[in-house]
């Protein structure tokens, strides 16, 4: 049965890092026989592209495109290196969520919620309203943009935390921008077509906390999913643990100290038409070690109407894939259940239903 929604202080009991004893992985947080098997056939990511940010301002800019093109068609994934965001900030960045999750519960239970609809939050698992079995995981979620809408909701300790997260956000919206104009070129678009597509915008930053699990083999951080969003952009510490699908097989992706993991996100995959595919992913937990990513998560606006370019429509044999939708849509579908492997199917023209489409 689905947890109850819990007040803020009955919540906060329930995170992995307000444990003051050792944690234990009890059956509510056992991943099926399947999954458990999947976690002994794993393989290290050896051809991870590697795109250079500063070759997009420069007269290599055409051969930058094509790599982001390939990496975008063939894999969902690449990282970014001279990307404007210096070595310092990120240190700072991770410092900072770390010591967040090294406060005094008391000092982050008025930020837990299991209502995804409220701006800034701490939370566990996914959708612990919705699920039976959990993921070893504690999250601070909050908007990041515009961030003067939102910045009175981040948290107020560690007293640097706003400081260093807005300087954070804003040299990552930059950077994801130059990203979205070179994807764009990559379809045969405007430079400004997918970031006029996402309306008004929308960027959420998330700090994932994963504790050191006793028995890494029975649970998993995060189970298989696909992003909601547009374009996924990751800091990792230098733990490991994100693992990516490709060709129906798991990867491990090592750690990548001064990089940045970029995927390719569901609102992307619906307005290339499916010539760009949304990366399925997880994360596994270690039994020494705790792990922090920092993944920024950059898509629409909820009331955009999300819907294929016209463009990859006229090239594809079938026309569009998916039916015309608002990303708030999608959202509210999206965690309307527990975490499922991809939402998309929901939005496929051959099995949507009347009141998803938009008139």
């Amino acid at each position: 049965m689905a947890l109850v929604s819990l007040n803020s202080t009955e919540g906060a009991a329930n995170l992995l890092s307000s444990s003051t004893d050792g944690l234990s992985v009890l059956p509510k947080y056992f991943v099926s026989d399947e999954e458990r098997k999947s976690l002994h056939h794993i393989s290290p990511l050896t051809d991870l592209t590697s795109i250079d940010l500063q070759e997009l301002d420069g007269p290599s800019r055409a051969q930058a495109v094509e790599k982001i093109r390939k990496a975008c068609k063939n894999d969902g994934f690449f990282e970014v290196v001279n990307h404007g965001v210096s070595d310092k900030l990120m240190d700072e960045m991770i410092k900072v969520a770390e010591e967040f999750f090294q406060m005094p519960v008391e000092d982050r239970a008025h930020l837990y919620s299991d209502d995804y609809h409220k701006r800034t939050r701490v939370s566990t698992s996914f959708n612990v309203s919705k699920e039976d079995k959990l993921h070893w995981r504690d999250y601070l979620r909050h908007p990041c943009y515009p961030m003067e809408d939102h910045i009175e909701s981040w948290p107020n300790k560690p007293s640097s935390y706003k400081k260093i997260a807005a300087e954070y956000v804003t040299a990552i919206r930059a950077l994801v921008l130059k990203l979205l104009e070179a994807i764009s070129e990559s379809l045969g678009l405007e430079k400004d077509y997918i970031s006029n597509a996402l309306g008004k915008q929308n960027q959420t930053m998330q700090i994932n906390y994963y504790p050191p699990c006793p028995n890494p083999d029975l649970t998993l951080g995060l189970g298989a999913h696909t992003d909601p969003n547009c374009l996924t952009v990751v800091q990792h510490d230098d733990v490991s643990g994100l693992q990516i699908m490709k060709d129906n097989k798991w990867f491990d992706v090592p750690s990548l100290h001064g990089a940045f993991f970029v995927n390719i996100a569901d609102q992307l995959q619906v307005i290339s038409n499916g010539e760009y595919k949304s990366l399925v992913h997880r994360v596994v937990t270690n039994s020494t070690k705790r792990r922090i990513s920092i993944p920024t998560f950059y898509g629409p606006s909820l009331d955009t109407i999300i819907k294929p370019a016209s463009s990859m429509v006229a090239l594809h044999p079938h026309g569009a894939l998916y039916t015309a939708f608002t990303y708030g849509q999608f959202i509210d579908h999206f965690y309307s259940q527990r975490l499922v492997t991809t939402t998309l199917k929901r939005f496929e023209i051959s099995c949507s239903e009347i009141e998803y489409k938009v008139v």
